[in-house]
């Protein structure tokens, strides 16, 4: 696996420190949010449960993906096919997974809008974890799908790529077999990991918004304002991977290699990133809960003081 961003070394040491910020901005946000939500009885809802989930899953996915970039970014090491291939594994799983938990967060919004007086007898914690769970099987089983693929191909000639991470269509356009079935199963799988997904969200929110049409100006605002963070962060989530499929296209292929990679990288970063801080801005009892941690933390510490 080479890097474009290899010259001159000033460059490539100064988007080391970058992507290693983003990482660590990425990890401590994520993981913050987790502590809150797990801390914070009052945050022990499905919603925030749904978040939390999302969080973790954004956390799993960069560290698969950013610590090899910044290898690449240092170093000339090869990557083994076992080892590409477990990080395209991870890769397309938790994208499967960031689709699917955001479309479960659409329903629980809908749910929540239209049907609230009945909203616990549908929704519950435990609820929400079992459907967490089944989306977990459901992501990795085409996932080990994607390695059987790559598995029955054969590669005649060095494996060198200038992607910025192993993925099913890097391997797949490396190979010197037919590799029709590849093209196939990915087709199927963007279907049903990505437009699925976003069919659902539109659904639900087309739905959310002919129950606005049935509530006073005061009621919509309150469920405006609720729904208007998950939709910043559907708008965030599937405007990236989309515009990092469109960046592979026939369309960019006069752009050189050196803007290129980053656009193809863009999934595995602004997602995970923003997510964090966009609740944490816009989520009420998410700041009241960081808040009150950090008082606490304060608190302990100048009880301790001599």
């Amino acid at each position: 696996m080479a890097t474009p961003f290899r010259e001159p070394a000033s460059f490539r040491h100064f988007a080391f420190i970058i992507i290693l910020l983003v990482y660590l901005v990425t990890v401590v946000g994520n993981l913050l949010l987790c502590l809150v939500i797990y801390r914070e009885s009052n945050l022990h809802k499905p919603m925030y449960v749904l978040m939390a989930l999302l969080s973790v899953t954004d956390v799993v996915e960069t560290t698969n993906s950013l610590p090899r970039i910044m290898t690449n970014l240092m170093s000339y090491n090869n990557v083994s096919l076992s080892e590409c291939m477990t990080q395209m594994f991870f890769l397309h799983v938790t994208i499967r997974m960031q689709g699917y938990v955001l479309a479960l967060m659409s329903v629980d919004r809908f749910i929540a809008i239209g049907q609230p007086l009945r909203y616990h007898s549908f929704v519950s914690n435990a609820r929400v974890t079992k459907a967490f769970l089944a989306i977990v099987a459901f992501s990795v089983v085409p996932g080990v799908g994607y390695v059987g693929m790559v598995l029955r191909l054969s590669f005649c000639r060095p494996l060198v790529t200038f992607a910025p991470n192993c993925d099913f269509m890097v391997l797949t356009n490396l190979a010197c077999s037919d590799v029709y079935y590849n093209i196939v199963y990915v087709y199927a799988n963007v279907f049903v990991a990505i437009i699925l997904p976003l069919l659902v969200v539109a659904l639900a929110y087309c739905l959310i918004l002919f129950e606005f049409r049935k509530r006073s100006l005061r009621q919509n605002q309150r469920a405006f304002q609720t729904c208007m963070t998950h939709l910043v962060i559907i708008c965030i989530y599937f405007g990236s991977i989309l515009f990092t499929i469109g960046s592979g296209l026939q369309f960019f292929s006069g752009i050189v290699r050196e803007v290129r990679v980053p656009l193809q990288s863009l999934q595995y970063v602004i997602p995970p990133v923003l997510n964090p801080i966009v609740y944490g801005l816009r989520t009420d009892a998410i700041r009241r809960g960081v808040l009150k941690m950090v008082r606490r933390k304060i608190s302990m510490a100048k009880a301790e003081l001599p």
